[in-house]
C-alpha cells in the first residue's frame, strides 16, 4: 500500500556523524532514519588480538555448513523473499578476507585457539545489524527516506528532495572530515577530494509503492536545480497496458537521464514502478531554486542545498559507508591509493574516491559490499571500550555464560554502538536504541542458522 513508507520510514538507523570528531567508517540508513548517533570518541587503537588459524578454519567451516536458507530476507511489500544482493556465500568470502588479510593492521577477530564460538558470535552480532540496516530492504545504496514526517521533524527541506544525496537529516556527506591523526597517517589528507563534476547514479532504490528513485549527483551544468520525488502522481501504466513506456536501464546514459530529470519526467526511473516522478514545485520547493534538502548547520550549510554538485558520497554497502572520509579510508587501506603507494591492497584497481559507487556496482567483486561493512565493524565495534564496557570482553562473558537468548545485554550493547554510537543509549544523548527487539531476534536467527543453540 501507499502507506508502507509512512510506517517503515521511521526506522532510525545508524548514521555516525563526523561533525565533532574523527569517526571511523560511518553508517547511514539505506532505509530511513530520523535521528543520528554521534560517536563521541576520537581515534581508538585499531589493533585487535589476532585470531588463531585453527579458529579461523573452524569458523569458516561452521559458516559453510550453516543452514543459511531464509536468513537474509527482504520485504517486497507483499511478502518476504531471499535477498539477491546480500548472500551468505559472499559474506563467507568477506569473512575469510578480513580474518586472514585484513586491512592495515586490523583483522576481523574470530577467536583464539579453541574459541570458535567467540568468532561466530562476533559475526552473528555484525549480521544482526546488517539485517536491520540494509538486508531487509535489499538495497545497497542509501535510500531517499526524507519523507514528509522527516521534513517536518527537521523543520527544513522538501519532501524527497533529490538533494537528499548531499545529506539527509542535517548531514553534509561531502564535508565529513577525517581526524588530524588520520590525515597525518595518510601523509596530509585521508579523505577523498570532492570533484564537483563527478556524475553518479545509485544502483538500488527502495521497492515500496511509489518509492523515490535512485539517488544521484551531477554538476549544475547538467542538473541546474534539484527536483523532488512526487510519489502521489502520476499513476504509471504497467507493462502490457496502454501508454506503457519501458523504464530506463540501470546503465542509462546519464545525459539522457539528466534531460529526463530536468524536464520533470516520470514513470521511467526503475522497473516495476507503480507511481511517481520528478517535480520542481510543492512541498517546500521554489520554481526559481528547486527543492532543498535539510540544512546542515554543523557542516556550515545554514540553508538546504538545491543543487547536486559533489553530492556523490551517500551510504553504500551492508553497513552503510558514508562520506568523503570513509571512502578515503577505503581507498587508502584497500583500494587504488594503497596500490599506487606501494601497499598491499585487496582491491588495487578500484578507486573509491573516483568511483564511490564501486561498492554497489554489480560488476564489482560481490564480497566488496560486505568487506566495506566489516571494515566499519573492525574500526568502531571490535575495539569499542567506553564507560567500563568493552565489546570483546562482553562478547566472551556472554558466550562463557551459556549464550542465553533471554540475556540481551551483549547484543543490545553492540546494537547501541552501531545505531547510536554508544553501548548504553540513550545515555550518550543520541536517542533510544532503535529496533532493539528486531536486532536481538536477528542475532538469535543467525546463531540458530550457525547451529549455536542458546539455552
Amino acid at each position: 500500500s501507499m502507506t508502507t513508507q509512512a510506517t517503515t520510514s521511521m526506522t532510525t538507523t545508524s548514521m555516525t556523524t563526523q561533525a565533532t570528531t574523527s569517526v571511523t567508517t560511518t553508517t547511514s540508513s539505506v532505509a530511513t532514519s530520523t535521528t543520528i548517533a554521534t560517536t563521541a570518541t576520537t581515534s581508538r587503537s585499531l589493533t585487535t588480538t589476532g585470531s588463531s588459524d585453527d579458529s579461523i578454519d573452524a569458523v569458516l567451516q561452521a559458516l559453510e555448513t550453516s543452514n543459511s536458507a531464509g536468513v537474509f530476507m527482504y520485504d517486497t511489500g507483499n511478502d518476504w523473499i531471499e535477498s539477491d544482493i546480500y548472500t551468505w556465500t559472499d559474506m563467507i568470502t568477506a569473512v575469510r578476507l578480513m580474518a586472514t588479510r585484513g586491512i592495515g593492521d586490523q583483522k576481523l577477530w574470530l577467536g583464539g585457539e579453541g574459541q570458535r564460538n567467540y568468532g561466530l558470535v562476533n559475526i552473528a552480532a555484525f549480521l544482526a545489524q546488517c539485517m536491520q540496516e540494509t538486508i531487509q530492504y535489499n538495497a545497497c545504496d542509501e535510500n531517499n527516506w526524507s519523507d514528509k514526517a522527516v521534513v517536518q521533524e527537521t523543520v527544513s527541506g522538501s519532501t524527497y528532495s533529490a538533494a537528499s544525496a548531499c545529506g539527509q537529516l542535517h548531514q553534509s556527506y561531502q564535508d565529513y572530515s577525517c581526524s588530524a591523526e588520520e590525515d597525518v597517517l595518510a601523509g596530509g589528507r585521508m579523505a577523498c577530494e570532492v570533484d564537483l563534476n563527478m556524475e553518479e547514479r545509485a544502483y538500488t532504490q527502495a521497492s515500496w509503492y511509489g518509492a523515490p528513485a535512485k539517488l544521484f549527483c551531477a554538476p549544475r551544468s547538467k542538473v541546474p536545480k534539484a527536483p523532488r520525488w512526487d510519489y502521489t502522481s502520476p499513476w504509471c501504466p504497467q507493462d502490457g497496458g496502454w501508454g506503457y513506456e519501458a523504464p530506463f536501464p540501470d546503465d542509462v546514459d546519464l545525459d539522457t537521464y539528466w534531460d529526463y530529470v530536468n524536464q520533470g519526467g516520470s514513470c521511467k526511473d526503475y522497473a516495476g514502478i507503480k507511481t511517481g516522478g520528478w517535480t520542481f514545485s510543492g512541498e517546500g520547493c521554489t520554481e526559481e531554486d528547486g527543492c532543498p534538502n535539510a540544512d546542515a548547520p554543523l557542516f556550515g550549510q545554514q540553508e538546504g542545498r538545491t543543487d547536486l554538485e559533489g553530492c556523490c558520497w551517500w551510504g553504500r554497502g551492508v553497513i552503510q559507508t558514508t562520506g568523503v572520509c570513509n571512502f578515503g579510508k577505503l581507498n587508502f587501506y584497500m583500494g587504488k591509493r594503497a596500490s599506487d603507494e606501494g601497499r598491499s591492497a585487496l582491491f588495487p584497481s578500484i578507486d573509491f574516491c573516483k568511483k564511490p559507487g564501486s561498492i554497489c556496482d554489480p560488476d564489482s567483486p560481490p564480497e566488496l559490499k560486505w568487506v566495506a561493512g566489516f571494515f566499519y565493524w573492525m574500526n568502531s565495534v571490535q575495539p569499542y571500550s567506553a564507560g567500563g564496557w568493552v565489546y570483546l570482553e562482553e562478547l566472551k562473558k556472554w558466550v562463557d555464560g551459556g549464550m542465553s537468548s533471554s540475556d540481551t545485554s551483549f547484543i543490545d550493547g553492540a546494537s547501541g554502538i552501531v545505531n547510536r554510537g554508544c553501548h548504553n543509549p540513550p545515555n550518550c544523548g543520541t536517542g533510544d536504541l532503535h529496533a532493539a527487539d528486531k536486532r536481538a531476534a536477528n542475532f538469535k536467527k543467525v546463531l540458530n542458522a550457525m547451529g549455536l543453540t542458546s539455552r
